[in-house]
């Protein structure tokens, strides 16, 4: 059995026509008709059905099983590729959401500079939602993600590295702020500008928002976590953040969560699962380990 017998009927079972499939692989239509033919004698089965009154095949159903597997087998193809080209990169791509990226990776850039590992890491940014998204389709080397659970998937290793607190966040001069904590149903009047539904801060609100018994009024939704804290400060309305997602620079006050129990922003380091790392990647993760968060 060929490889490129399994694409072909792959291609096949996709295009539903022989001439198709040859076009698309630049191939004869006989090569195409044998390739099918063979996999019938190893399997000692029919895989498809020519409707010859319609110019048409049908797939059976011994050919869809078949074609499950067959998807499978190419995409691990498709990712062991993937893996064995990390091991020849010079650069490696790193997914840092905002928050996480602006409060660790500065810190953290002290020893990569020390160690010379700086000029080895491109560094993709959004929300966690985002670089979960790339790193199942093999774009990242590895990526720091927030999330409200642990984060199951057997196709990547996860690694939990911290959980933070959310925070009510409220401009200095709010009402709000004379507090210390809060209960969630104390704010069901209140106007939130949140981040969007790229970040995991969504998550863990809705949960709380249904446990208090609200419909939330979002008067704003962003991927900018300036925005939002720009508009927290002309008192546009009061938000749901990270605890680390505020420095004291901002002048804004955070309040603890009175509610119970409530969900914690979770930081796992999250690969793509690859037992073998290049030298230069293992110094990365390893200083992405250390980190005390």
């Amino acid at each position: 059995m060929h490889l490129r017998d399994l694409e072909y009927f792959h291609q096949l079972v996709i295009q539903k026509n022989f001439t198709k499939v040859a076009t698309y692989f630049q191939v004869s239509q006989p090569t195409v008709t044998y390739a099918v033919k063979r996999l019938e004698e190893k399997y000692a089965t029919q895989l498809i059905f020519r409707d010859q009154a319609h110019h048409a095949i049908q797939i059976t159903t011994a050919g869809k099983i078949l074609d499950g597997h067959i998807r499978t087998i190419l995409e691990q193809l498709t990712l062991a590729e993937l893996d064995i080209n990390r091991l020849k990169k010079e650069k490696f791509e790193i997914g840092l959401p905002n928050i996480i990226g602006n409060y660790y990776f500065p810190k953290i850039s002290v020893e990569l500079f020390s160690q010379n590992l700086m000029e080895a890491i491109n560094l993709n940014n959004g929300g966690s939602q985002d670089m979960y998204r790339l790193l199942k389709s093999g774009k990242l080397d590895a990526a720091l993600i927030g999330s409200t659970q642990s984060i199951l998937d057997e196709q990547l290793d996860i690694e939990l590295l911290a959980e933070k607190r959310f925070m009510i966040v409220v401009s200095k001069n709010h009402p709000l702020a004379k507090q210390t904590s809060v209960s969630f149903s104390a704010l069901k009047d209140e106007k939130f500008i949140m981040f969007n539904e790229h970040f995991v801060h969504l998550t863990g609100f809705k949960k709380l928002t249904k446990q208090a018994g609200f419909t939330p009024d979002i008067v704003y939704q962003t991927s900018d976590l300036n925005i939002i804290k720009g508009m927290l400060k002309e008192q546009v309305g009061i938000s749901f953040l990270t605890e680390i997602a505020i420095q004291d620079t901002d002048e804004l006050v955070t309040l603890a969560i009175d509610d119970y129990p409530q969900p914690t922003f979770m930081i796992s380091l999250v690969l793509p699962h690859n037992p073998v790392h290049s030298p230069e990647l293992v110094k990365i993760l390893k200083l992405i380990r250390n980190y005390p968060y």
